[in-house]
């Protein structure tokens, strides 16, 4: 059962066409947060998740990542102390087994040194499901997604 990690990154040299080495035949609900060469990303960091050598989930990574100061009572959290999951997803096969949680976990002790944040894009349960403390815009939800960052605690 164990998890293992495979980051990608582009190289200078596939500025205009890079796209990620995902397994294009595992199937996702999103496919196009996958596909895109985002050449507009200075440094795209995209780690593939693998299970017996079987892609289970994507994540796209940022760092340190933003937190808008807008959001209530968040606390301050330095550059090289944060880290952001831009996205994450499992592989539609793999649902209902944990997978989701137990990719946190180890992103959490691979960056232990960190405190990691998302904002939630319909995953609020999710993410306090894993102990995360959740801030919201002042707003509302219906115009900004919550912000789940990573307890301290943790």
């Amino acid at each position: 059962m164990a998890l293992h990690f495979v980051d990608h990154r582009r190289t200078s040299a596939d500025k205009y066409s890079w796209v990620p080495p995902f397994d294009w035949s595992v199937s996702y609900e999103n496919d196009q947060w996958w596909d895109d060469a985002r050449y507009y990303v200075s440094d795209p960091w995209f780690v593939q998740v693998l299970e017996y050598g079987v892609e289970v989930a994507r994540i796209e990574m940022d760092d340190p990542g933003g937190i808008n100061p807008t959001y209530l009572d968040v606390p301050v959290i330095g550059d090289d102390e944060r880290l952001e999951v831009q996205l994450i997803e499992v592989a539609t096969t793999e649902r209902r087994r944990k997978v989701g949680t137990r990719v946190v976990y180890e992103l959490m002790e691979r960056h232990s040194g960190r405190r990691l944040f998302a904002y939630s894009e319909t995953a609020d349960e999710f993410w306090s499901s894993l102990g995360w403390e959740r801030f919201d815009h002042p707003e509302g939800p219906q115009f900004h997604r919550p912000l789940f960052i990573q307890s301290s605690a943790c």
